[in-house]
Order: structure tokens, then sequence, then C-alpha cells
């Protein structure tokens, strides 16, 4: 299960002054006003100056609590807290804000204790995470039942609750606690990260972009909504904005890990092996915590010809992870080329076995099989072959589904995936890929698999219309536009669409 409780991008932020003349009721006010926008990096710079200048200020002392407890550092906030206490000033929800520290430091059984008397929602969520931490479910089903009853604020509970359901593939629970989540204002954050996580589940990509992106519009600072972000523009293949997020994040936060790794990643779709192996091997030290990085390295390594080292990263990698499946066909695939045709079925074997394995693992035991002698070799190729077909009947679903709602981008991503994963000479595929991009704009797109539908199936009434439509809507060739159209006409008279196509383009 993943864990719920979510994170905020840490930055080193320099505690620089705001400018002469500023004085600290001024400069608490501001503080308040970036606290309120979410602007946590902002709010604690300021309010660090207050306090250093009135260490007994309680407002101050308060706010900054808050602040270091919404930027993930406990150890900070915890400080701020207990100076409060000296002072004898805590808020009122002083039970929360310490259960928060110690579920950071994954301290369950203090955060329970900290909440045993707080009968409040933010209680129970604080309660229920504490649960999940110690491994114990049905107690946070409780918890989180409890919650939904009790007083006070409850969309980050509703959220919380929410993701804890989709984790357990309670899909339906989980939308009707996502969608009560969303209505509360301010919209808290986890609403908009756990909405996102179930739209990506239905594949509805278009949708998640819009509320990952609001969630970091609402909430700069967090890391969580950026990764959502990011991860959405990827699915998506809209790599180029993907590399603009990447880029103007990690001039922001040079030493943030998950930004260092898919900085190298995006250098890995280009091919650039060797700036991958730059970026990751100044961490080389650090990767066993960091499986994603670790793994890319192996891989660069390998393209780079150094398969003796890619093996034995990922072999003490997989003895770690041992149902980390990224790792597991990446070495399989770096023993065959290794020539250890064995070793590789011995490594990928376990792929067999596993109710949800894909077309594309199947195939690498496939090879394995069939480099070995192994006489299971042709029975496996098309094990593979089936999967591969089972998820592309499952991505077409979905694309067609993402088609007839409107949901361009989402359609996108899909067909350009089954295109990835077959010969590419789907007309189908093609001429829907070819409207997808016309509807969002991209006309260079869209005429491009136009024209390759169009080679593929130059008969096709409706394969005519889309790229003579296109042609039509761009003006590159009116001419050659209204000779498709027409033809597609007169092939498919019945076609409601490709005659208003035409009655369109006959006005001249």
């Amino acid at each position: 299960m993943k864990h719920a409780i979510r994170s905020s991008l840490p930055v080193a932020v320099a505690l620089l002054l705001a400018g002469c003349g500023v004085n600290s009721e001024k400069r608490l006010a501001q503080a308040e006003r970036a606290y309120s926008a979410h602007d946590y990096f902002t709010a604690r710079v300021d309010l660090s100056r207050v306090v250093q200048e009135q260490p007994t200020n309680a407002r101050a002392l308060e706010l900054l609590a808050r602040t270091y407890v919404a930027l993930s550092d406990p150890d900070s906030a915890g400080g701020v807290l207990e100076r409060l206490a000296k002072l004898r000033k805590l808020p009122g929800d002083i039970a929360v804000l310490r259960g928060e520290v110690y579920l950071m430091k994954k301290r369950y059984d203090d955060a329970l204790a900290a909440v045993a008397n707080d009968g409040t929602a933010e209680g129970c969520r604080v309660a229920a995470l504490a649960h999940i931490g110690k491994g114990e479910a049905d107690k946070a089903i409780q918890t989180f039942a409890a919650g939904e009853r009790a007083s006070g604020p409850k969309g980050r509970l509703m959220a919380d609750y929410a993701n804890f359901q989709l984790d357990r593939g309670n899909m339906a629970e989980a939308q009707r606690l996502a969608d009560l989540a969303a209505k509360e204002r301010p919209r808290p954050l986890n609403s908009y990260l756990t909405s996102g996580d179930l739209l990506m589940s239905r594949n509805e990509l278009g949708k998640a972009l819009v509320v990952f992106e609001s969630g970091l519009k609402d909430y700069p600072d967090s890391r969580a909504a950026l990764l959502g972000t990011v991860g959405v523009l990827s699915a998506l293949g809209r790599t180029d904005d993907v590399r603009l997020l990447v880029a103007q994040n990690l001039a922001a936060n040079p030493d943030d890990p998950d930004l260092i790794y898919l900085d190298a990643r995006l250098d890995a779709l280009d091919g650039k092996w060797q700036k991958v192996r730059e970026k990751l091997q100044v961490r080389e030290a650090s990767l066993e915590r960091w499986p994603q990085a670790s793994a890319l390295y192996a891989k660069a390594l390998l393209e780079l010809g150094q398969g003796e080292q890619a093996r034995a990263r990922l072999s003490s990698q997989l003895l770690r992870e041992p149902a980390n499946r990224e790792v597991r066909a990446l070495l399989g695939e770096t023993k065959l080329q290794l020539g250890d045709a064995s070793g590789a079925v011995d490594t990928l074997q376990p792929f067999a076995q596993s109710p949800n394995v894909t077309g594309a693992e199947l195939g690498l035991l496939a090879r394995a099989y069939k480099q070995s002698g192994n006489p299971g070799a042709q029975a496996m190729e098309q094990r593979a072959r089936e999967a591969m077909g089972r998820t592309i009947v499952s991505r077409l679903a979905s694309a067609d589904k993402a088609m007839r709602g409107g949901d361009w981008q989402t359609a996108i991503s899909a067909y350009q995936t089954i295109l990835r994963q077959t010969d590419g000479k789907n007309v189908l595929v093609l001429n829907n890929l070819a409207f997808a991009y016309g509807q969002t704009g991209n006309s260079a797109k869209a005429l491009e698999f136009a024209e390759r539908a169009l080679r593929l199936a130059p008969d096709n009434p409706s394969v005519m219309d889309t790229a003579g439509w296109l042609l039509h809507q761009s003006g590159k060739d009116r001419g050659r536009a209204r000779a498709l159209i027409r033809e597609a006409a007169r092939k498919a008279p019945e076609n409601a669409t490709i005659a208003g196509h035409l009655a369109e383009i006959e006005k001249g």
C-alpha cells in the first residue's frame, strides 16, 4: 500500500532579509498572506525573521510551527511547538499538530497517544494514518469512519480515506469520499492528489492533468502535486512540457533527488546515456535508497557497454527488492546481452507465474527461452502475443471512451502507446489519432497521422474525410481537400459527417 501521508517539496531556502525598514508586524502580516496562499517557503522566511527579532511572539511561533508541518519538517516543527509550550501559548489543536509531527517521524504509537483525547475529524485522520503506518487496516477503517461523524473540517480526512480505499481497490467508495473532500474550501492539497490518482487509475489523463495542475497552482510548493503533474504529462507524451517543468523546478531545487531522476530520465528518452550516467554517478553511493534512479543508472551502464557493472548493480538491487518488476526485467535483459541466456531464464521465470504479467515481460522471457534452447519458447511467444493483444484491446477501449468524452489528450496518449506496441500500421488508430490531434489544434501532427492512414487505406471514406477536412482547416491544399471529401462522399453517401464537411467545403 502506498503511504497515505503526502509531503511537500524540500527546498534549501536561505533566510534572507526582506528589506530594510520592514517592521516585525508588517513582516508577520506578509507571512500570514503567504501562508494563506500556501506559499510556505516565503512564509517561513518572514516568520523566521520575526521570531528572531521577537522570540516570544506566540502568534508568529504558532504560524511558524504550522508552516514547518506544511513543509514536512518535523524536527523544526517540534522545536517550535516546544517553545510555545514553555510560553504556555499552545494552540487549541496542539494534539493534532503533535500528531502530525509524530506521523512524519513514523512514531505511530506517539501519534496515537497525542490525539487519544481529540474527538475532531482531524484527530481521527491522524489516528487513522498512524494505524495505517502500523499495518492495522481494520482499525484505520474504524477510525476513518468515526472521523466522518466527528466535528470540524473533514476535507483532509475524506481525501486520505479515499486514498486508503483506492489502495484497497474500492473504487466506488474512493470516488464518493474524494468527491466529498473536493467540496471543502479552501480545497486541501491531499484532495487534489487523491482525485488525480483516481482519474489516473481510470486512464482519464486529460482530466487528471487539470486536477494536478490546479493543485500545483493552489499549492506551488507541493512536491506531490509537481510529481503528479509531471507523471501525467509524461503519460500523455508531452515531453517538451515535462522538460520545461523539470528544468524550472530543478533550477530552484538542484539537490532534489526526484527532480534529478526526472532530468536524467529525459536524457534517457533522447538516448543520451552518457549524460544519464554523469548525472546519477555523483549520487552513486545513495542510489540504494533510490530504486528508480538506481535502475536507470544500471540501464545507462548497460547502454554504454558496461554490462558486467550493470549486472552487478541490478543483481544487488533485486536481492533488496525482489518484487521490483522493472529491475527483474532489466536484469534479464542484461544477462541476455551478456550471452547468459540460462541466467536470464532463472531471473525472468517468476513472470511466468505472475497473474498480472505484461506482454513485454512474457516476450522477454520467450527470448530467453529461445536463446537457451528451452522447448517452451514457442508456447511462451504465443502467451506474450495474447497478453499484448489483451493490453491493446484495453487501451483501445480507453482511447475510444476518451474520444467520446472529448478527452483528447488521454486519447492521444492511449493511441500513441498502441502504435508503439504494434507495427504502427493500424489505420483506425492512425485516423483517430489524426482527429484527436486536430481537436487540440496541433495541425502538423494531425496531418502527419492522417497522411500515414491515407497511405495505408487510400480508398477508405472515413480516412479520406479526415485527411481532407484537416487539409481544408489548415488551408494547406484546399484543392486536394475538396477532391478527397468529394470522393469520400461518393463512397459513403449515407455518412452524415462526410456530407456536412462536403457541404461546408462546397461553399467556397
